[in-house]
């Protein structure tokens, strides 16, 4: 995986927080008891804390927006530390959920700690032009959208700046969502280069990483789960008007 410099860096989050021995204690509570790799808690459950760990949560709600095969749902596979591959994937029908808890650890005096609830949406792609009612309802009380691109398809990538305003147009004017790139794929058949995403994050003022498929592990997800949390938590924070330090 690559990640192209990014147009906007902050450091809202403590990012090397997530390697010590406290994150360590609330790692403990999200990730698979027997493989390095987060658990998909559902609807119904959430992280049993040990004794001491109070932490106020958050919750996020993240669509994931792209065509069929482009690799959404191998993508939050890859986020949440298991292996990326869109060997044999099916088209995702309707929208499949995903909810993924993650600790982080302010920058401020006295560094608090929160717990992230991303849920992540993947839309299929197919059912959301069929049916006007999934994509309406992806769009309520929307938090991020990945727009998510394989690098052997350009025309979905010409086309990105216009789907990303008509999402635009559909959200509140009081809550914008932050928007991300992820370009999948780039190992395999490549037709974008570095130099087209880095034009396109300089041009819409969007970040854009690239994906390679090769492999995915925890330490990887972890460095871009940070980046995640790190736009939503900035985007909280211009909406209340509060400071960014």
């Amino acid at each position: 995986m690559a990640l192209i410099a990014d147009h906007q860096p902050t450091t809202l989050l403590d990012h090397q927080w997530i390697h010590t021995d406290q994150a360590g204690e609330y790692l403990k509570a999200i990730k698979d008891r027997n493989d390095n790799q987060l658990r998909d808690f559902s609807l119904l459950f959430s992280p049993v804390l040990s004794a001491g760990l109070v932490v106020k949560q958050y919750r996020y709600k993240i669509l994931l927006i792209g065509k069929t095969g482009s690799g959404k749902s191998s993508l939050i596979r890859a986020l949440m530390g298991k292996e990326f591959s869109t060997v044999n994937a099916q088209p995702t029908l309707g929208v499949q959920t995903t909810n993924v808890y993650w600790p982080v650890r302010i920058n401020q005096p006295n560094k608090p700690v929160f717990m992230f609830r991303l849920d992540f949406w993947d839309m299929g792609h197919m059912s959301s032009t069929r049916f006007d009612y999934i994509d309406s309802d992806s769009m309520d009380s929307l938090d991020m959208i990945i727009f998510v691109i394989s690098a052997a398809d350009r025309d979905s990538f010409t086309e990105l700046p216009t789907l990303i305003d008509e999402k635009r147009k559909q959200c509140s004017t009081t809550r914008p969502f932050v928007s991300l790139v992820f370009i999948t794929k780039f190992d395999q058949f490549a037709v974008l280069t570095e130099s087209d995403a880095k034009e396109f994050q300089t041009r819409y003022n969007i970040p854009v990483y690239l994906f390679s498929n090769v492999y995915s592990n925890m330490r990887l997800a972890t460095s871009y789960l940070n980046l995640i949390a790190e736009k939503l938590y900035k985007r909280d924070l211009e909406l209340t008007g509060q400071p960014l330090s």
